[in-house]
């Protein structure tokens, strides 16, 4: 079961997946969805991990309250962060996600 976090960004509530990598690039990525809810009005979500039950639809796991994206699922991803993966010695390039 993968496992999603509820954080803060720029006063809103975001749901942040967990680090994915890249396959063709030396990175780790992971995506902010919009919850459209302020984080003043629900401060302790922020922290909570969340399940996808699809649709656009979370479970937060320690309180079983459901939360929606901003739009449902059409909601598109606000930001991306990334981490380089550093290359190992003795590897030469990156391919399909790992260092060979």
């Amino acid at each position: 079961m993968i496992e999603s976090e509820i954080v803060v960004r720029d006063g809103k509530l975001y749901i942040l997946d967990p680090w994915q990598r890249d396959f063709e690039k030396p990175v780790q990525f992971r995506l902010g969805w919009p919850t459209g809810l302020l984080s003043e009005n629900y401060p302790l979500f922020v922290g909570q991990k969340v399940t996808n039950c699809g649709n656009g639809t979370f479970l937060l796991r320690e309180s079983n309250i459901y939360i929606q994206l901003e739009n449902g699922r059409d909601t598109l991803p606000e930001y991306t962060e990334e981490r380089k993966i550093p290359k190992p010695s003795g590897k030469k390039e990156y391919r399909y996600g790992k260092w060979r």
